[in-house]
């Protein structure tokens, strides 16, 4: 009988033990009153974000080479900020332009700055500037032995007076333009920086025109002997070859000095100055908590860029 009292009182014993060590170890995770730990609220903390969240619809459209970073934008927004719904219209520069100036968008995406002198109208727009796109001339894997072309080369090229790539030590082989429509701020770009001023006037059964930057990558990846122009990104997303201009390649070092000069400031207009959810997605766009999206697209940010390269993308009053 004494012994299984003693048996008894050794396993309270060891019970009382096993509680005593269970509460201590605990003390790693919280301490009284359930209070997080320093490891767990450094976990919390980094989790948090800076984004200044609105709720609401927004309509934002336009550029087809903002559009990617704006889509992926939108959707890591929405995912961060409940009661927030955004959408993209890859309908071209002009197109969001016009858009957000008649009200159908709030927020209208562009490559290129506002012409006042073409649309005085849209001196009702704001302009918020997000990021920088590099483009660059791409030819088709066919094109082969072209790797660096000058500015009077592609302005040739694209007027119609070079027809065979043979002309410019490539290839006996026709070219094939591929063109954007007007009011792109693709083509706005090209035009003014690459081709000096000079409007694209070639013509013909060799001649074609693609409406958003994924159509002019696809298409030129599939037109033997094509040439056109388009994003750093959407070339090398579909394995295009990028062509030097005047010998200089279209690095970020060569665009940060505008060394290499295809390259433009990104710009998400608003009518009038941008208020609530509009101001909100666009501080996300430009802001740190976008800088990784920025970089999966292949987009520069502006602080990154000399203040003499800036100058010289923006038009004198």
């Amino acid at each position: 009988m004494l012994t299984k009292w003693r048996i008894a009182i050794i396993l309270t014993a060891l019970a009382m033990l096993s509680v005593l060590m269970t509460a201590c170890g605990s003390d790693t995770t919280a301490g009284a009153g359930g209070t997080p730990t320093a490891a767990a609220t450094t976990a919390a903390t980094t989790t948090a974000s800076n984004i200044a969240c609105e709720k609401g619809n927004l309509g934002t459209g336009g550029s087809t080479a903002l559009g990617p970073l704006v889509q992926a934008a939108a959707k890591t927004y929405q995912d961060k900020c409940s009661g927030s719904s955004i959408t993209t219209q890859l309908t071209g520069s002009g197109a969001g332009l016009k858009g957000v100036h008649e009200g159908s968008l709030q927020v209208g995406n562009s490559d290129s700055f506002v012409s006042l002198t073409k649309n005085p109208e849209y001196k009702d727009l704001t302009d918020n500037q997000v990021a920088v796109v590099v483009f660059a001339v791409i030819v088709n894997k066919d094109v082969t032995g072209v790797t660096d072309l000058t500015s009077d080369q592609i302005k040739g090229i694209f007027t119609g007076k070079i027809t065979n790539w043979k002309e410019v030590k490539g290839p006996d082989l026709q070219i094939s333009v591929i063109s954007r429509p007007d009011g792109s701020g693709t083509r706005n770009t090209f035009e003014k920086y690459v081709l000096g001023g000079t409007k694209e006037s070639v013509s013909g059964a060799s001649h074609s025109t693609a409406k958003t930057s994924g159509d002019v990558a696809s298409n030129v990846s599939k037109k033997t002997g094509s040439i056109s122009y388009d994003t750093v990104d959407f070339a090398k997303k579909n394995s295009l070859t990028v062509v030097k201009i005047d010998g200089q390649e279209a690095t970020a070092d060569n665009v940060k000095s505008n060394a290499y000069k295809f390259w433009n400031i990104e710009h998400m207009y608003t009518k009038g100055a941008a208020t609530g959810l509009a101001k909100s997605f666009i501080d996300f766009v430009k802001g740190a908590d976008a800088a990784s999206l920025r970089q999966q697209y292949g987009f520069l940010d502006l602080s990154s860029i000399s203040s003499d390269a800036i100058t010289a993308k923006t038009p004198k009053a």
